[in-house]
């Protein structure tokens, strides 16, 4: 099997790397990738195809216009007979391979990564920037106990705050984790031991087993504005926002309402959760829901919440805050914030450099001329050498 990482660092020309990366991931990216994999079972049982000439007369469409296979194309099921596009929204459908390999990297530079990969620095780092974040109980970091100050403690001192605060649920992140794997969730049982739905329970026992493995950081639930619980009540459901800074002028690109189903404690879309778009101007959400397998969903699957002309009372609130925050990180073009709307007003969960491309794709469509991009070539042509160090 060609080595394919190896050989891209013995290629001076750059273009020439990027052209072998695009053959890597179309051969790799249906096994590696299960969401892939389940887009092509999906059109191969499809009934309901356009007409094969017309399949390849489009995805020969695509693959000029992007310079890559387009892969998205079975992604976003474009060969049902029921999403007839014209050929200009057609093209607005952006490639994985072209979005996180091209787009991305020629904005923003590896040099601030660690910024907001790490979710123990980036809660400092928020705080050193008076981004409002939620509360942090400790982190744990090389299986030793810190406060936020990075104050080494003991357990006991974790376990008075605990005893004095009452938190009713209690997450435990890994410090570089994504798509809310890794997660343990722990509630208060009635004799004020923490436990998981593995019966895993939050003691210095349990710390010391994850921690040598992982950093982590431990952070009490968060109580949602009630409209919002309204919606689905087990997860706390985040607002997906993404921002452009150039230059320090600040735009919202897109959002969308992420919500838990099946009793989910998260909301993950990789996790079987919904997507529901919500208007940037207005506030006002999208007629349907969308899942990660392009099912549509006119109502909440779980609760029968009514999607159509449900608007966010405080929308206005959320997309200052997001506007002022995204300002404070002048280091990065593009980000897609977490938001989650509290009794208090909002917080930021923490923001993803490589956001998800995909999921907001399936319920807002093609976003291209959102991302105001013109010429794909230019791109191809401009990328600098560290293309091959993009993670997907």
């Amino acid at each position: 099997m060609i080595n394919f990482e190896k050989t891209f660092r013995k290629i001076k020309n750059s273009y020439l790397v990027l052209r072998l990366m695009e053959i890597q991931h179309r051969l790799v990216y249906e096994k590696n990738y299960e969401r892939m994999a389940q887009a092509v079972r999906r059109y191969e049982k499809c009934d309901n195809k356009k007409p094969k000439s017309q399949i390849r007369k489009e995805m020969n469409l695509c693959k000029k216009f992007w310079g890559c296979y387009p892969l998205h194309y079975y992604r976003y099921d474009l060969y049902r007979k029921d999403k007839e596009l014209s050929e200009n929204k057609l093209l607005n459908y952006i490639p994985e391979f072209f979005f996180y390999r091209l787009f991305l990297p020629f904005y923003d530079s590896e040099k601030y990564k660690i910024l907001l990969t790490d979710k123990i620095i980036t809660e400092r780092f928020f705080r050193s920037l008076k981004i409002l974040q939620p509360h942090t109980i400790c982190k744990l970091i090389n299986n030793h106990i810190y406060t936020n100050e990075l104050v080494k403690i003991s357990y006991n001192d974790v376990e008075q705050e605990l005893t004095k605060k009452k938190y009713q649920k209690i997450f435990v992140k890994p410090a570089d984790g994504i798509g809310g794997y890794g997660i343990y969730i722990f509630h208060k049982n009635d004799r004020g031991q923490y436990v998981t739905k593995d019966n895993d329970v939050l003691n210095e026992d349990f710390l010391n087993k994850i921690g040598a493995q992982n950093n982590y950081i431990i952070q009490p639930g968060l109580e949602q504005d009630p409209e919002i619980s309204e919606i689905y009540s087990h997860s706390v459901n985040t607002f997906r926002i993404a921002t452009e800074n150039k230059n320090g002028d600040v735009r919202i690109l897109y959002s969308v309402l992420r919500i838990g189903r099946d009793e989910n404690q998260v909301d993950n879309i990789a996790q079987d959760g919904l997507i529901l778009k919500i208007d940037t101007d207005t506030g006002k959400a999208g007629d349907h829901a969308t899942s990660e397998q392009c099912e549509y969903f006119e109502k909440h699957p779980d609760t029968n919440f009514v999607f159509k002309s449900y608007k966010i009372f405080n929308w206005n609130k959320i997309k200052k805050f997001t506007i002022e925050s995204a300002k404070k990180l002048p280091q990065f073009t593009y980000l897609g914030w977490d938001i989650v709307l509290t009794k208090g007003g909002p917080l930021a969960i923490e923001p993803d450099l490589v956001f998800g491309l995909d999921g907001y794709q399936l319920a807002l469509g093609g976003l291209r001329e959102i991302f105001q991009i013109s010429d794909p070539q230019f791109y191809w042509k401009n990328k600098g050498k560290r293309a091959w160090q993009c993670k997907e």
